[in-house]
């Protein structure tokens, strides 16, 4: 049996880990196993959205913002595979808000009668900049379609972790309702699919807490997380949590590939090394 949680439970038991000054931990799954063992080592919650099979496939997680696949159908076949596995953690589902062809509450009402637990905004639109990003966002399919997203899952009281790129984004998240904002700082480095572009540690934790500032003056009770850049593994969250005063880390390259990447190949290494008699 699935099993699902209520907003009220969610919020009530992230806010008791920030009081007693333990991170949040968040985890992409892109594959059942993953879900699996996330949920079994007690992972706070596990993201469930269609960069994780691509990344499982062993491509970029940005192969999930192009036109190769149909990101809410990819989320909701993701769903019936990880929500039967996972028993004691909540599932979020990942909701591309820009979809022309779904009807967006409709949406929202058929991930939760899956068994989903709560709804965050990926793919977002937040991963682009420049001129395409003012057409998408003018033509009613981008970053504003989000923002309208989480104000609907607020109504319906579903919960809900919203992903922003600057401070003016991380406003109008907590505006619409958001629970949780995480503070994207781009593409995760490391690995053989990590990105070498990204911002060093000094950028990503300047801009981190400028946002986790500009959310605390929204609303003081706001739960804030990092993600993405070079906060890779532990050591570099951890000196993310040294450097800024946000509650917890969403990891998914962190959480699933990366480690996948680096045992599969040390548990490769070791056999190769074994001797005939």
């Amino acid at each position: 049996m699935i099993r699902q949680f209520a907003r009220e439970e969610i919020v009530r038991d992230l806010r008791e880990k920030v009081a007693r000054k333990e991170p949040i931990i968040i985890g992409g799954a892109g594959i059942g196993l993953v879900a699996k063992i996330a949920d079994r080592s007690g992972i706070d919650l596990i993201m469930a959205y269609n960069t994780g099979p691509f990344r499982m496939d062993g491509h970029p997680s940005c192969v999930g913002y192009l036109a190769y696949g149909d990101s809410n159908a990819i989320t909701m076949d993701l769903g019936r595979q990880i929500l039967p596995v996972v028993k004691n953690t909540p599932v979020i589902a990942g909701i591309g808000a820009g979809d022309p062809y779904r009807d967006i509450d409709r949406l929202i009402d058929e991930m939760m009668g899956m068994g989903f637990s709560g709804i965050t905004n990926v793919p977002t639109a937040g991963a682009y900049d420049g001129r395409f990003r003012h057409r998408i966002d003018t033509a009613g399919v981008g970053y504003p379609e989000e923002i309208k997203l989480v104000e609907k899952c607020s109504r319906k009281d579903i919960f809900t972790v919203a992903y922003a790129y600057t401070p003016d984004e991380v406003r109008a998240m907590i505006q619409a309702g958001a629970d949780v904002v995480s503070a994207h700082v781009g593409a995760t480095s490391g690995g053989t699919c990590g990105f070498e572009d990204t911002y060093d540690m000094d950028e990503a934790c300047k801009r981190t807490q400028e946002m986790y500032e500009a959310a605390v003056k929204e609303n003081p009770d706001i739960i804030f997380t990092c993600h993405g850049g070079p906060f890779e593994g532990p050591e570099e969250v951890q000196e993310c949590f040294n450097r800024t005063d946000v509650h917890g880390f969403v990891g998914a390259s962190s959480i699933e590939r990366l480690p996948l990447e680096r045992a599969i190949a040390e548990n490769i290494e070791r056999f190769k090394s074994l001797r005939l008699r």
